[in-house]
């Protein structure tokens, strides 16, 4: 991910976490680890997650560390009720040029 998190005279995103955990297969027969990444703002359905610069860099970072593990399955999932809605626009008519778009999706 680029490192951009913000964008001059945005509003605070409100960050979607990605929360990796390792859960066992046993139970279902499988002797290996399913590592499941939990989609969540902290807030209720009402609020559903989005993604945004920190957004995409948690979920990058959960990737990236469930890719590392001995899990032989990833699977992503949301909060309760929903997964997400999609891009966090609360900041994109603060965008200035094109390479600033094209760094947050990186």
């Amino acid at each position: 991910m680029s490192g951009i998190t913000t964008l001059a005279g945005a509003p605070d995103e409100v960050v979607t976490n990605a929360i990796l955990r390792m859960v066992s297969m046993a139970p279902f027969g499988h002797q290996a680890d399913l590592a499941l990444i939990t989609l969540d703002n902290g807030a209720d359905y009402n609020r559903p997650n989005t993604f945004g610069a920190a957004s995409l860099q948690s979920l990058s970072k959960a990737i990236d560390e469930a890719q590392k593990s001995d899990a032989v399955a990833i699977a992503i999932t949301g909060k309760p009720f929903i997964f997400a809605a999609g891009a966090d626009l609360s900041a994109m008519g603060f965008l200035t040029d094109k390479s600033q778009a094209i760094a947050i999706g990186d």
